[in-house]
């Protein structure tokens, strides 16, 4: 049984001025290790429930518990130790000339020494791929090699667990798939937890776990594979389904006798090909 790491007891927010609670009751839990995708519509509160995770934002009602810290302000910093967070736009988390100042920026404020930084500040950019990078100005740089730096930042810092919010939003598709290649690198080489918040479908399938949320509610917390299996549910949502499912969906609907259940792309291929062998 693996470790809970977070621990979400009935937790509101609400926005000032706001008419209604942009997360309403909402109690979750997630394991050490794990990757959990945070997927839903536009409003449905996935960036505000990950910002009180952190203690950016403060719930009115309900409990946050972090590695068995309940979040609050005497523990707030020791939290934010523990929680990275890349944001959706890297250049608003720039702040060095360099790309080895902007990694070492967050560990000369933890107060890292000097020779202890420069080895951090390394291996983080070794990790990212983007030693070759280390006296390039940030600007200079695409957008996915940008948000890798932001990545680098903040695992300098030795996270437990890191926070995606739309990080891969900007970005192309090639730029979007190294990213998600680089976190999920670090996450098996250092048990992180990865808390990922995603319009990408395609970015979701590859989480442990989905949870959907809608209108500051949690309405799913499953498997890609049951999530996906929704279909017309999540699309009614305004959700889209991975490229597969929805091959699936429209095989079924003119009578293709296909599989009862979610297939991968690479799954969906060889079930294609065997069908056509067999005839």
């Amino acid at each position: 049984m693996k470790e809970e790491i977070i621990r979400i007891d009935s937790v509101s927010f609400q926005y000032p001025g706001a008419e209604k609670d942009a997360i309403s009751d909402v109690s979750l839990s997630i394991k050490k290790g794990e990757w959990i995708a945070l997927i839903g519509p536009n409003g449905s509160g996935k960036s505000t429930l990950s910002k009180t995770i952190n203690g950016l934002l403060v719930p009115y009602k309900g409990e946050i518990y972090v590695k068995g810290m309940k979040l609050q302000e005497e523990t707030v910093w020791d939290v934010r130790r523990a929680v990275g967070m890349v944001f959706q736009n890297p250049d608003n988390q720039f702040v060095g000339a360099t790309v080895e100042d902007d990694v070492a920026f967050g560990l000369e404020n933890n107060g890292i020494d000097r020779e202890e930084m420069k080895v951090r500040v390394t291996e983080a950019l070794e990790q990212v791929r983007m030693i070759d990078f280390l006296k390039k100005e940030p600007s200079r740089l695409s957008g996915g090699q940008k948000q890798r730096v932001a990545i680098a930042g903040v695992i300098a810092l030795r996270p437990d667990i890191i926070i995606m919010d739309e990080s891969t939003a900007m970005l192309d598709p090639l730029g979007r798939k190294e990213v998600v290649e680089v976190v999920r690198d670090i996450k098996d080489k250092y048990g992180l937890t990865v808390i990922s918040i995603t319009h990408d479908i395609d970015e979701a399938s590859l989480a442990d776990q989905i949870i959907v949320l809608e209108e500051g509610k949690v309405i799913y917390k499953d498997t890609p594979a049951n999530i996906f299996s929704l279909g017309s549910t999540l699309i009614k949502m305004g959700l889209d389904l991975p490229f597969a499912e929805k091959l699936r969906l429209q095989l079924k609907d003119k009578g293709i006798n296909v599989p009862n259940r979610y297939l991968t792309e690479e799954e969906m291929a060889e079930w294609i090909s065997q069908s056509y062998l067999n005839k």
